[in-house]
């Protein structure tokens, strides 16, 4: 099947995307990038052609997932996981699910699930200028489904 011919409609641009952490729905940011992919070796053996006789099945593994926005954002999303730990103040371990949805008039919703995730990693820089502060944070998850179909082998998951 082919892609859509597209005549004077929207496309899905950044004000397309709606991001829900931990179920919440989130207005303020104002980057995500994430990624997966599924890494599979040649097996070669003898004979004059020197072809690849095969492949294995891979490893799937998941890119570290990236957001950034407001710090107060951040902040909130913070006290909430850590509201969730058994201390109150631990969110480092608390899992979550990060949904990444396109919707646009006339367009197919795309619906990103980057499931288990836990906070990985904060990053944060400040400088003079107009701009609102904003901090980065990193997120490991174990998989990613677009509109739930997956790059693994999800028989086996």
């Amino acid at each position: 099947m082919s892609d859509q011919i597209e005549v004077n409609g929207n496309i899905y641009s950044w004000g397309s995307i709606i991001i829900k952490l931990d179920g919440v729905r989130f207005y303020g940011f104002t980057a995500v990038s994430y990624g997966d992919k599924r890494e599979r070796v040649k097996q070669y053996g003898m004979g004059k052609a020197q072809a690849p006789r095969g492949r294995s099945r891979g490893k799937y593994t998941v890119d570290v997932t990236k957001i950034k926005g407001p710090v107060r954002s951040v902040q909130d999303l913070r006290e909430a996981l850590a509201a969730k730990s058994e201390n109150g103040k631990s969110y480092g371990d608390v899992e979550m699910e990060v949904i990444v949805q396109f919707v646009e008039t006339g367009e197919k919703p795309m619906n990103v699930q980057i499931q288990r995730c836990v906070w990985a990693s904060n990053a944060a820089s400040y400088s003079e200028g107009p701009d609102g502060l904003e901090e980065e944070f990193e997120l490991d998850a174990m998989r990613i489904l677009r509109n739930g179909l997956t790059l693994f082998d999800s028989q086996a998951a």
